[in-house]
């Protein structure tokens, strides 16, 4: 449910050119050199054959999905080496969960499926498992306040936002299908919603009950996460036709294209840190569906496959810590050198 991957959209639609933004509020396609190197530490599995990673905090604990050597997936934690399994609330055939998110205090959120096999947000905690409301749903993010997002649904009607804390959950109250994707530590929560059964998605910000549907050039967009500076990354496309994503960066009520690699024509941005460093992924050639993992930085785009991350691991690329950290799919990708932290 969030933005289309630029695989997806390069591989299903014909490209058509995004309209252009005024000249102060387009990054540029320059190249900066690569920053650095870095080394791979791959998480392992719980004894099944892969493993998902989604979130990590700034004490390098990862958190995602594994395989078991029982053929189902698990939430886990990652630390100093060690991969942990989190628990689902059920066991049986349909028995799963998701970790999506971590915090500073070592709080995990996600999804896992009851003994009814409905899927339900959920929060770890100090080795318990606490439901969050009481419908079907999972938890996308949360702060280091313990203030939790992420979307709840019935059968007969489509997802919504909440927010969650102390116990409490609150409706976000945008109509239509909303996905919230990210929280900052002010509260302040992003992602998209379809504005109507079968309307275009758009980015929102959303701010102790006050929407802001973010500025975009074209009808569809979306913001995966925020800093708590309150710059927001994500994804825009175009004004006619199909969509093509661009990264993108909005603050203070301006949205920034951030460009793409020399060559290419499409971009996404997925994760930004508190230095203003963001992770994302672009083609380096146009209407090409292979990616590659990529910086946002002081106007830049820096490919990160001379540094040492893959070509192949730029579909995954799902998080950046303010330690300069990556994650994608199961490894974590470390800075060495005189590049020891982003930004």
């Amino acid at each position: 449910m969030s933005f289309p991957t630029l695989s997806t959209v390069l591989s299903t639609v014909i490209l058509t050119a995004l309209p252009a933004l005024p000249a102060s509020a387009v990054a540029g396609s320059a190249v900066a050199p690569a920053p650095g190197h870095y080394r791979s530490v791959a998480l392992g599995t719980l004894g099944g054959s892969s493993t998902m990673a989604f979130g990590l905090n700034d004490r390098s604990q990862v958190v995602g999905r594994s395989e078991t050597s029982a053929g189902t997936f698990h939430p886990f934690l990652w630390q100093r080496g060690h991969l942990t399994d989190l628990g689902v609330l059920a066991a049986g055939p349909d028995e799963s969960g998701t970790a999506r998110d971590i915090n500073a205090r070592g709080d995990v959120v996600g999804g896992s499926r009851d003994a009814q096999g409905h899927m339900r947000a959920v929060l770890w905690r100090h080795g318990r498992i606490t439901v969050l409301g009481s419908l079907s749903g999972t938890a996308t993010a949360l702060n280091d306040r313990g203030q939790v997002v992420g979307t709840q649904w019935t059968e007969t009607t489509p997802p919504r936002g909440f927010i969650w804390q102390h116990g409490r959950l609150r409706d976000l109250g945008i109509a239509g299908p909303t996905e919230p994707l990210g929280i900052n530590n002010r509260g302040q929560v992003v992602g998209w919603s379809g504005r109507g059964a079968d309307g275009p998605r758009r980015a929102f910000l959303w701010d102790h009950g006050t929407v802001t549907w973010l500025a975009t050039p074209g009808p569809d967009s979306s913001a995966g996460a925020i800093n708590d500076r309150g710059e927001i990354v994500g994804g825009i496309g175009t004004t006619g036709g199909e969509q093509v994503p661009h990264a993108a960066r909005w603050y203070r009520g301006t949205v920034t294209d951030l460009g793409v690699l020399p060559g290419g024509n499409a971009s996404s941005a997925t994760a930004i840190n508190n230095r203003g460093v963001i992770v994302g992924v672009s083609n380096a050639e146009p209407y090409s569906i292979e990616e590659h993992p990529v910086l946002f930085r002081h106007g830049a785009v820096l490919d990160l496959v001379p540094a040492g991350i893959p070509q192949e691991a730029a579909a995954y690329v799902s998080g950046l810590n303010n330690r300069g950290e990556i994650i994608a799919a199961g490894i974590l990708y470390r800075p060495a050198g005189c590049y020891r932290r982003a930004g």
